[in-house]
């Protein structure tokens, strides 16, 4: 499904409001006469309970909550009996939208108000860019927002998942194969990817296996081997300097994998490819 528009144009999603927000003492909002606009809440860290329509759900972190205009809605946090002193009771991020392309992409598909989000760091990184946005100096960059705007929600879709029903991806297995693919080109081990994601080794593995069907080992290779194909294909540096800058630093050993995975040495996949 698209929704992109070419050229220069109205913004169509407009961003009202924006930020970040922690709570160390109780806390208590509510809209009881409704929303005015949409408000997308991801929970960081901590727990908070909400409210709508009559229906109450508690929320921790990586759960999002969405709501439409014009639903009344309440936010409630209180500590709990894990609460440790000192600990922030909640800390999430919050923004309010509106405009006709949400409007669109809200009812294109029966929406679930309460998701769970895989790769909860790339939708907290267009997240920040959006508040970082909307407190600038001066008044905000319309399009800039409209095209953030856009990539949150599109990004809501694919990486969202009812919390309800079993995943075959866990966050925490997301956040292995966002960290592999940031770091492939370094000297990498497990016991770095375990330490990175606050698992231990042993986690780690089965954890991969299980929701993706490989090991952490032949994933790694595969991403680096796709990173020394786009340098073939992109760039001026020899087979050796591609081998190394690409994780493998022996060039005997990245022309063996090579040759296994595509069928052909990596000079002749550069000249098949140039």
């Amino acid at each position: 499904m698209s929704f992109g528009n070419g050229g220069s144009r109205e913004p169509e999603a407009r961003l009202v409001g924006a930020g970040f927000a922690e709570h160390d003492t109780p806390f208590v909002q509510a809209v009881h006469q409704g929303l005015d606009c949409y408000l997308f809440r991801l929970q960081l860290d901590g727990r908070a309970v909400v409210t709508t329509s009559g229906t109450s759900v508690v929320v921790g972190a990586g759960d999002l909550l969405l709501f439409p205009a014009g639903e009344p809605y309440e936010l409630r946090i209180e500590p709990d009996d894990n609460h440790r002193p000192g600990e922030h009771l909640s800390t999430d991020l919050y923004l309010f939208c509106n405009g006709p392309w949400v409007d669109q992409w809200w009812n294109h598909r029966p929406r679930k108000r309460h998701l769970r989000l895989a790769l909860h760091e790339n939708c907290v990184y267009l997240w920040r860019q959006l508040i970082e946005e909307y407190r600038r100096p001066g008044q905000p960059d319309g399009e800039l927002c409209d095209y953030l705007l856009r990539a949150l929600c599109l990004t809501f879709d694919k990486y969202g998942y009812d919390p309800k029903r079993a995943t075959p991806v866990p966050i925490a297995a997301e956040r292995i194969r966002a960290y592999i693919e940031r770091h492939a080109a370094e000297d990498l081990s497990l016991a770095d990817i375990a330490d990175a994601v606050g698992l231990s080794v042993s986690r780690v593995v089965h954890m991969f296996k299980e929701a993706y069907g490989q090991t952490v080992v032949q994933y790694l290779q595969s991403v680096r081997l796709q990173m020394a194909c786009d340098r073939m294909r992109f760039s001026n540096l020899n087979l050796e300097e591609i081998a190394d800058r690409c994780g493998f630093h022996s060039y005997s050993y990245f022309y063996r994998v090579f040759r296994q995975k595509y069928g052909i040495s990596p000079r002749e996949f550069r000249k098949r490819a140039t």
